[in-house]
């Protein structure tokens, strides 16, 4: 099965924040992409890159916001961005930055490759999203992509950091409106991927640090987590990721998982079959151990775990869960709160 792009549901917050002061109604696009509002405790966990644009471009059209991605971008601080944050706020110098970014963009976003081109004394930042989006494309994303990129040479740079010219796969757009600074800098839009050239001496500028009360250090098991844990390293577990952004769905299924990660159903069927499993085995393992999670470390009524796992009814969680453990939810959430007494 070809991998499936995932990104940290941090990645929802900003565009959650701005919307949210521009009334738009949240909750309702939320639905229509299948996602629910991160909070702090779910930030780095993932979902599908692919519902993520859904989302986005549902706005964008609905709303008649056509330049979100420039509105959405550059709130989201290294504070946000978890361990891949910390470890790129350890950084010298902006070289250093992009140099780590290139390295593990994929822990927090596994659909997008950062690379740098040196050409004499220019230097071009490059940045692509590796699939094909759903219907509305990348534009909102890439957008974003140089907001973010351009206000990282900004923050870590001082205001007198230009670039010397700008690559948009998108099509034409008013840059000078959201950045008045580089009203006179040439664009081209519909190249193939987002680039930022600029002059060569900027890299080795030494960076300013960052605030330890806001950006803990990461340890060593962190680093060595980030450096080989990729988020899109086992099929079956992204499928797994994308079943699990989508319960609490009343419809939630193949055909919806397919929709969510962009493949046909038999497609799925077909991948799974080849690895010895189906997507009934993934769904109930995902069930199962979210249901345990519920049970273990909240005291969420049995009526509100059984909609959020997207069964009709209690009686049907019931029945599942003492199939996979023997016992009812009320005797499990008993036994575990004994066992941790002991």
């Amino acid at each position: 099965m070809q991998p499936i792009p995932l990104v940290r549901k941090v990645a929802l917050a900003p565009a959650i924040s701005y919307l949210t002061t521009q009334g738009v109604p949240v909750d309702r696009y939320l639905r229509v992409a299948k996602l629910s509002a991160p909070t702090p405790d779910t930030y780095e966990s993932l979902i599908p890159l692919r519902q993520l644009c859904v989302f986005l471009n549902s706005v964008a059209d609905g709303e008649g916001i056509h330049d979100l991605g420039f509105h959405i971008a550059g709130p989201l601080g290294m504070e946000f961005l978890g361990a891949y944050g910390r470890i790129v706020a350890e950084a010298l110098t902006f070289h250093e930055t992009i140099q780590i970014s290139s390295e593990m963009c994929w822990t927090y976003n596994s659909g997008l490759r950062i690379w740098l081109e040196r050409h004499g004394d220019q230097v071009k930042y490059c940045l692509k999203h590796t699939e094909t989006l759903p219907p509305g494309g990348n534009t909102v994303i890439d957008h974003m992509g140089l907001a973010n990129a351009l206000a990282a040479g900004g923050i870590d740079l001082g205001s007198s950091w230009r670039p010397s010219r700008i690559e948009l796969p998108t099509d034409p757009i008013d840059l000078g409106i959201h950045f008045p600074e580089l009203h006179d800098i040439p664009v081209r839009f519909n190249q193939p991927y987002t680039a930022i050239w600029f002059d060569s001496k900027w890299l080795s500028r030494p960076l300013p640090l960052y605030e330890l009360s806001v950006i803990s250090r990461p340890d060593d098991n962190e680093r060595a987590f980030f450096l080989t844990a990729s988020p899109s390293r086992i099929p079956v577990g992204q499928l797994g990721q994308a079943i699990e952004s989508a319960l609490g769905h009343p419809e939630i299924g193949l055909q919806m998982t397919a929709a969510i990660v962009g493949m046909s159903s038999r497609t799925i069927q077909r991948h799974l079959a080849e690895e010895g499993q189906s997507f009934s085995r993934v769904l109930q393992s995902v069930r199962f151990r979210m249901a345990q999670q519920f049970l273990c470390e909240t005291s969420m009524r049995l009526t509100e775990i059984a909609s959020r796992l997207s069964y009709a009814d209690l009686s049907n969680f019931i029945r599942a869960f003492k199939r996979w453990t023997g016992v009812g939810p009320n005797e499990f959430r008993k036994l575990h709160k004994e066992d941790r007494h002991e």
